[in-house]
């Protein structure tokens, strides 16, 4: 049976309530199991399992949100503060984003175009950016254990930052990347946060712009709060790249991607060729500059440090293959969109490209998740001979498809 929020319900006294939930699990309390029972986990179990249980502050939200009828944390907010006034000052009513999995930065900035008019699907931003064509290693880590996690590399932003002035000439808005002092965020996240972030972030928001934020994944900041950290907006859970319900950030960023200004964007040929020399240039280490990491690469010498880790019996690893299937899929969506704007000469080199995106496709496609495989009783090392032998045989197409883009580029330089 579901209680009846009082006549003049206070958001404030809700958030104390989850709060106070949490509060009362973590001490152990039986009180509390009542209603945690909410919970489609906890139903039929008893107070000692429930408060042996781990819960966080989004679960307690839930669970008290369920108490009062409702189907979610969210909807309960939307009915509270509109009844009462309380919204965030300057919080935006953006829908949610595609909850296909993905690359979360390239989604997060198609949803915020897209709810400020700008209409670029996540296919065309993964082009423009060059995540599409990118293979992100950075050899100096993160170690896990002392091993090298190259799960990590694929969900690092570096990759798409550098291809964040194309997609601001395409888009015709200023794309401005923040960054906090990585030792002060160590030391005082959230004065750093406060120092470095929360006055654009509350200006862009008064002036109906979303934020990019980064941590672990892109966040998607569309409100703040007082709460800790005050984030509020879409983001993913745990290992997760599909966004979910409205969330709290779940730690501080340590970045953000600001939308300015607007401008008028490039023609789409010009936009073309600007975008095509940028995923050469990726390939053929030529993107970063001068003071980017000489560890971090994005390109020909990616699969080169990736081969040779494989072949030492490292970085046989299920992210890795997962996002390489999502980034070459949206390749080939790209070039294919491209293709009808050229003609002649340029349209053989893109399209001969685009096939060779396909087979890379069908390739990783046809590969196994190598974790999975040895779970399910594959031998570990025969799962690594085949997938090494694999990333060998794509390594070989990326340089002939990445060959018919640098002569697509030339034919369409020589037609301007």
């Amino acid at each position: 049976m579901t209680r009846q929020l009082p006549s003049n319900p206070s958001f404030k006294q809700l958030r104390h309530q989850a709060k106070d939930l949490l509060k009362a699990h973590q001490n152990g309390e039986a009180s509390c199991c009542v209603i945690l029972r909410n919970l489609h986990r906890f139903k039929g179990k008893t107070d000692a399992e429930i408060t042996r249980s781990d819960i966080s502050l989004v679960d307690a939200q839930f669970a008290i949100a369920l108490e009062y009828g409702f189907k979610g944390w969210r909807d309960m907010k939307e009915h509270v503060t509109e009844a009462s006034g309380e919204g965030a000052p300057g919080q935006l009513s953006m829908p949610a984003p595609g909850n296909d999995p993905g690359n979360t930065y390239t989604r997060g900035m198609s949803a915020a175009l897209s709810y400020l008019g700008t209409e670029m699907s996540y296919d065309r931003v993964m082009g423009l950016s060059g995540v599409a064509f990118i293979l992100q290693v950075d050899t100096s880590g993160p170690f896990v254990d002392e091993e090298l996690d190259c799960a990590w590399w694929p969900n690092d932003a570096w990759g798409f930052d550098l291809g964040l002035p194309v997609v601001s000439k395409a888009a015709g808005w200023e794309l401005r990347k923040l960054r906090c002092d990585v030792e002060a965020h160590k030391a005082d996240a959230a004065t750093e946060y406060r120092r470095a972030f929360a006055p654009a972030i509350e200006q862009s928001l008064a002036a109906g712009k979303p934020v990019l934020a980064e941590h672990d994944h892109c966040f998607i900041v569309t409100a703040v709060d007082n709460e800790e950290p005050p984030l509020l907006g879409y983001g993913t859970r745990g290992k997760s790249t599909q966004f979910d319900d409205v969330l709290r950030v779940p730690c501080y960023p340590w970045g953000l991607i600001v939308l300015g200004g607007t401008f008028k964007p490039g023609s789409p040929e010009e936009i073309d060729l600007t975008s095509l020399r940028h995923i050469t240039a990726l390939f053929n280490e030529q993107a970063q500059g001068a003071n980017a990491p000489i560890t971090r690469f994005s390109g020909r010498q990616a699969w080169t440090e990736w081969l040779r880790l494989l072949r030492n019996g490292e970085a046989c690893d299920n992210n890795m293959l997962i996002h390489l299937r999502y980034n070459r899929r949206s390749a080939v969506a790209y070039l294919h969109e491209m293709l009808v704007r050229h003609n002649g000469e340029t349209t053989m080199h893109l399209s001969a490209a685009a096939d060779f995106y396909q087979r890379i496709v069908d390739e990783v496609m046809r590969q196994g998740l190598p974790y999975n495989c040895v779970k399910n009783g594959e031998d570990e090392q025969t799962v690594r001979s085949e997938y090494t032998a694999m990333i060998d045989r794509v390594s070989k197409l990326e340089a002939q498809a990445i060959a018919k883009l640098e002569a697509a580029a030339a034919s369409m330089s020589a037609q301007r």
